[in-house]
């Protein structure tokens, strides 16, 4: 006879472990419905939860995560278990996962062990599989109407510390009092943080642009022809040069797109006068109505 499966009740020392997760939802970010990429981040003592919204379960955005949740806990817990996503096994799952390079170097960075999780067994993850459902339930529903992805992560960092006072069935203590306790137990946070840019060198072309992810970014004309650094976070792109910030746009997602900032080309747009109206930078940047009074000045 068949029987059902068991499994074995778990406890963690403060400071021994901490899940991760992703999970997806909707809002309406400018007034539109588009689908959000939430990480959530549990404590497995305390329970203390934190969960950030991103626009792609990248690299860069699962190392930015973890960044920012070691400094949002004030330390680092001696294991940190995830399933067994692409953006941190390269291959392999479970014991033998391999893990990418990227999280290789953070690991090391902050000195925790990362364990993955086996094949199908939300069980071996399931506090922070329960937080990406109380994130829906409770933060985003009915459907949040935000500005930008800031605006919606203050609202979900104030709903995770509004947690803290919850206090969890069987347990003695609230959230927040098991945390403070448990947050004397991680590990401190090291000198400086972890890069979590994806960095590449490139030459700015005679558009005085540069390529990131097959979309094109400007930089001042005076940089064309240069060899630069360029840094894709996830939710910005800086160019440097010889060391120097020379640009920074907010980070698109887009396919084969052109971000331009008008500020570049003022230098060439003023030797090269009669190229304004019909200037790229200027028709994204300022209004029609504003281009059509320009013309008639």
């Amino acid at each position: 006879q068949s029987q059902p499966e068991a499994f074995v009740p778990l406890t963690f020392l403060p400071g021994e472990a901490m899940q991760i997760d992703w999970g997806q939802a909707y809002i309406y970010c400018g007034g539109a419905k588009r689908t959000v990429n939430l990480f959530c981040a549990r404590l497995c003592s305390s329970c203390a939860p934190i969960v950030f919204a991103y626009e792609r379960q990248n690299e860069e955005s699962f190392l930015d995560a973890l960044v920012k949740t070691f400094e949002y806990f004030g330390g680092v817990p001696q294991r940190v278990i995830f399933d067994n996503a692409k953006v941190a096994v390269k291959e392999g799952f479970g014991v033998y996962a391999s893990k990418q390079d990227a999280y290789a170097a953070l690991e090391a960075h902050y000195g925790f062990e990362a364990v993955f999780c086996n094949i199908a067994s939300g069980n071996e993850k399931g506090l922070v599989e329960g937080l990406v459902g109380w994130s829906r339930r409770n933060v985003l529903v009915p459907l949040p109407r935000v500005e930008s992805l800031t605006e919606l992560n203050i609202s979900l960092s104030k709903r995770c510390e509004k947690y803290l006072s919850h206090s969890i069935r069987g347990k003695s203590s609230s959230v927040g009092e098991m945390y403070n306790t448990e947050k004397q137990c991680l590990m401190p946070l090291p000198g400086y943080k972890f890069e979590t840019a994806k960095c590449r060198n490139t030459r700015v072309d005679s558009y005085s642009t540069v390529r990131y992810d097959t979309n094109n970014y400007s930089v001042p004309v005076k940089y064309c022809g240069c060899n630069v650094s360029v840094k894709g976070y996830a939710d910005r792109v800086s160019v440097f040069c010889k060391g120097e910030k020379v640009a920074e746009h907010d980070r698109c997602y887009g396919k084969k797109q052109s971000i331009y900032s008008l500020n570049h080309y003022l230098p060439l747009l003023e030797r090269k006068g009669r190229a304004i109206f019909q200037a790229r930078p200027v028709r994204d940047t300022l209004p029609s109505d504003f281009i059509e009074w320009l013309k008639k000045s």
